[in-house]
């Protein structure tokens, strides 16, 4: 969804068949880029749009980490791992939900 300056509205998805919006929380498991809607129980297929945005939204995280790391040399490489599952832990709570969008048939990422 785009807002009116054609900028991406960060909006929980809604299913292709019965337009049911999901909740955040159904969200935190997707396997294999499918979903099964609660309400009409047709199969969901995260499209390959909202895979190759999930994987850009991945790589600041990932310079944002390294740049963090290569500043702080006096750390521990138990904190260097806990900082890395707290960044990881945010995208995927915060950021990776909004993302999805859902088709009827399986798409190949191209």
């Amino acid at each position: 969804m785009r807002n009116k300056k054609g900028g991406r509205v960060l909006k929980l998805p809604v299913c292709w068949s019965c337009q049911y919006k999901y909740k955040w929380a159904e969200l935190l498991l997707v396997i294999e880029g499918r979903k099964t809607c609660p309400v009409c129980s047709e199969k969901q297929y995260v499209t390959s749009h909202s895979k190759w945005l999930q994987g850009f939204a991945f790589v600041p995280l990932i310079l944002f980490y390294w740049v963090t790391v290569m500043f702080m040399i006096n750390m521990s490489f138990a904190l260097y791992l806990v900082i890395g599952l707290l960044y990881f832990a945010a995208y995927w709570f915060l950021i990776l939900p909004f993302q999805y969008e859902f088709t009827d048939e399986k798409q190949q990422l191209v």
